[in-house]
Formats: C-alpha cells, sequence, structure tokens
C-alpha cells in the first residue's frame, strides 16, 4: 500500500506543470526595474518624509494641549495648605492641571514654513518621477545591449553556417583535385575564427543578461529571457530641438524639482527671517489640587470636595522680542540665503543640462537616421558582393584572400547595421519622451 501511495505521487510530480523562464520585453523589464528599485523604494520614503513634515507645518498653527498630574507624601515639617501654617505631621497631597498654548504672530515663520513644506512635497512628487525615470532609462539601456548581443550570436551563428557549407564544398573540390589542401586549412582555420566569435558573443550575452538582472533587481538565480523585439518604432519625422525643449520646460519633471527646490529654499529663507520679529503667544491653563493629613485625615475635606473647591486658571499672552543672540538669527539667514542662491544656481545648472541633453538626443536621432540607411544600404552590397565572391571562389576565379574580405565586410555590415537601428530606436524614444510621451509603453 505504501509502495503504491509513493508511486501516485512520484507521477503527479512528474505531471506538474514545470514553471517556464520569464519572458520579457523592454516595457517589461522596465516596469519590473520601477516596481523592485530600490532607490525608487527610498525616493518614495523620503516623498512620505516630505508629506509628513507638511502636515506638521499645518498642525504647528493650533493649539498644543498637555496635562499633568503630580502626587508627593511629606515626612516632617511642611506647609498645610488649608491653614498655610506649618505642620510636622505626614501628609500626602497631588495636584492636576491642563495646559494650552498657541503662536498669534511669528513674523510669518508658520505661514511660510507651510508654504515651504508644501514645496518640498511637490518637490518630491516630481523627484519621484525623475527616479523612476532613470531607472528605466538604465534599464533600457542594458536591455538594449542584451539585445545587440542576442542579434550578434545570430549573426555568428549565420556566419559559422555558411563557413561550414563552404568548407564542405571546398573538401569535395580538393577530393577532386579543383581546391589545394592550403584552401581546404584556410577555411577550417576561418570556421574555427566564426567559433570562437559566437562563443565570444554567447559570452558577451551572458554578462549583458546579469547587468540588466542587476538593474531591474531581479534575482540572479532565476532565469530570465528577453524577446528580441525592443517594441520601438522608427520614427521618419525628427522634431526640432527647439520645439522638444518647449515642451520640456514646461512639463519634464527635472524642471519642476529645480524650480520647486528653488522656492523652497526661498521660503526657508523668509522664515528665517522672520526670527527678527517679535512673537506673541497665547496660553491658557486650568488646575487644582488634593491634600490630607494621614494622621487625621477626617479634619479635610473629601476628594471630590477638594478638587472642586481647589480649582483655578490662568490666561497668559507673552510678547517676546529678540534682541542679541550672539550671532546665532544672523547666521541661519545667511545659510538659508545661500541656499537660496545655490538653489538658483542648481536650476540653471539643471535647465542647461536638460538642454544640452535633448539638443544631444535630437541630433543622435538625425545622425542615426542617416547612418542606419547609410547601414542597410552597406548591408545590400557586402551580401551581393559576398555571394559573387563565393561563387567565384567555387569556380577558382577568386582567391582565398577575396573571400576572407567578403566574409568580413558582410559580418561587419550586419553588426553595423543591427548596432545602428538599435542605438537609432533608443534615441527615437528619448527623444520621444522629452516630448511628453511616457518611456513605457504598456
Amino acid at each position: 500500500m505504501i509502495n503504491k501511495l509513493f508511486l501516485v505521487i512520484v507521477i503527479l510530480i512528474l505531471l506538474a506543470p514545470r514553471s517556464k523562464a520569464q519572458t520579457m520585453d523592454m516595457d517589461a523589464c522596465m516596469a519590473y526595474a520601477i516596481e523592485h528599485s530600490t532607490m525608487v523604494g527610498k525616493q518614495t520614503n523620503y516623498l512620505d518624509d516630505a508629506v509628513w513634515e507638511y502636515n506638521k507645518s499645518i498642525a504647528a498653527l493650533f493649539p498644543t494641549v498637555s496635562a499633568g498630574v503630580a502626587g508627593a507624601i511629606n515626612f516632617g515639617r511642611s506647609i498645610d495648605p488649608e491653614t498655610n501654617n506649618y505642620t510636622t505631621v505626614s501628609t500626602f497631597g497631588n495636584s492636576y492641571s491642563l495646559q494650552s498654548g498657541m503662536p498669534l504672530f511669528s513674523g510669518m515663520r508658520y505661514i511660510n514654513a507651510i508654504r515651504a513644506a508644501k514645496a518640498a512635497q511637490l518637490k518630491g512628487q516630481h523627484d519621484l518621477v525623475v527616479c523612476k525615470t532613470e531607472v528605466a532609462i538604465a534599464t533600457m539601456t542594458a536591455y538594449i545591449e542584451a539585445v545587440y548581443y542576442q542579434g550578434a550570436i545570430k549573426i555568428a551563428q549565420e556566419q559559422l553556417a555558411n563557413a561550414t557549407t563552404l568548407l564542405t564544398k571546398t573538401q569535395k573540390l580538393y577530393e577532386l583535385g579543383r581546391k589545394s589542401a592550403a584552401d581546404v586549412a584556410e577555411l577550417e582555420a576561418q570556421k574555427a575564427n566564426y567559433e570562437y566569435m559566437l562563443v565570444e558573443q554567447e559570452n558577451n550575452m551572458e554578462m549583458a543578461v546579469i547587468k540588466l538582472r542587476n538593474i531591474m533587481n531581479y534575482p540572479q538565480d532565476m532565469e530570465l529571457t528577453i524577446t528580441t523585439d525592443t517594441n520601438i518604432a522608427l520614427a521618419y519625422n525628427i522634431p526640432t530641438a527647439d520645439s522638444v525643449t518647449a515642451y520640456a520646460m514646461k512639463h519634464n519633471s527635472k524642471i519642476s524639482s529645480a524650480k520647486l527646490y528653488t522656492q523652497q529654499s526661498k521660503l526657508q529663507y523668509k522664515q528665517a527671517r522672520g526670527s527678527y520679529m517679535p512673537t506673541i503667544y497665547l496660553y491658557g491653563g486650568f488646575n487644582t489640587s488634593y491634600f490630607t493629613n494621614f494622621e487625621n485625615p477626617l479634619a479635610y475635606n473629601p476628594f471630590w470636595q477638594q478638587v472642586k473647591n481647589n480649582q483655578g486658571g490662568y490666561i497668559q499672552l507673552s510678547l517676546s522680542i529678540p534682541i542679541f543672540s550672539n550671532l546665532d538669527r544672523k547666521t541661519q539667514v545667511v545659510h538659508a540665503r545661500n541656499a537660496w542662491h545655490n538653489a538658483r544656481l542648481d536650476e540653471q545648472e539643471t535647465l542647461n543640462q536638460l538642454t544640452s541633453e535633448i539638443a544631444t538626443a535630437v541630433q543622435q536621432m538625425r545622425g542615426l537616421a542617416k547612418q542606419y540607411y547609410s547601414a542597410t544600404q552597406k548591408l545590400e552590397a557586402a551580401k551581393l558582393a559576398y555571394e559573387g565572391i563565393a561563387t567565384k571562389y567555387e569556380k577558382g576565379i577568386a582567391t582565398f584572400a577575396d573571400l576572407q574580405t567578403a566574409f568580413t565586410t558582410l559580418l561587419q555590415a550586419e553588426l553595423d547595421c543591427l548596432h545602428t537601428k538599435l542605438k537609432y530606436g533608443m534615441e527615437c524614444r528619448m527623444v520621444e519622451y522629452y516630448s511628453g510621451i511616457p518611456l513605457i509603453r504598456k
């Protein structure tokens, strides 16, 4: 019975569906990378901090409320609160208090703090978008590199197959006496060279996938299969750098973040200057107490009656005028002013950097479009040249050197065409991103 049960379990395990390796395209890789990125996770936490700082700055305008309870046992000589005379007996007393206070005027420091915290919160939202974009771009770059090596492997396999076929033909021609042993040896060396190239590209492919896994925060012990479809549409209408820049200046999160940081720093400077202004606070409170004598507790009123009779309260208005603080306020104002000026410089630097990135991307897109067209023409010519040289070589008209040159030219043309196409497609997507189209399309 046990053996039959064990056999059934083994059969169920064998028949259970095996989990296949996850196949992902470029958009799926970028989405996975953003979802699992530690940088994005940290930026999300920073945004949460900014939200709570904003809530805290608003709450500072509301009154603060605190309560207190105190109790004490006196031994020996003490003051009787009923008679205000000294006694020499053991007594017990406790008090209860409730206090509240709120600012009435503080030189706009609290208002500017709220505005600065709001700017910081909005900046955090844009910083999160920038962080996700940077992770997506890094993933796209690594993905394109892996796809290139996939294509290089395919090209190497095709060239190896062609070299093998030509070697087989040459060996037959050698047996017929139409080719020499040197020709066969040279083709064997050529085949070995393509085998080496194939192994090299396969290793490059594995290294590229490891790099892609690292950027995506994808487990290295899990298999990752990527598709060769990059989902990149080649653009035929190339926009001008000015039009793309004009849109990015209004909508790009990098610019928005830099502007909000400048605004935040300016408000913090105003907040620091508010320390020179007088502050007015309003306070209010309530208190009561209880007292008893351990040796004669009946001589005093009961607890609740004392609590009622001993009630008291107060309202206080406080005015504080700053006069001298050992340059503490002055130093804070100078630091805040310099931080504001640095933020303005950072904003200008960000604007210049983004303008340069857009101009570079548009020019790269324009130049790579021409290069890709030339590469396709070069590839077609190299294929025709190789086919012609291979036919002549079989007939004994062309030398092996001619054949090897045609081999090399065709291989390089295929690699150049693949590389240019992938770079062109990536620049197209970058220009589209700066123009307002999301990097991830699905």
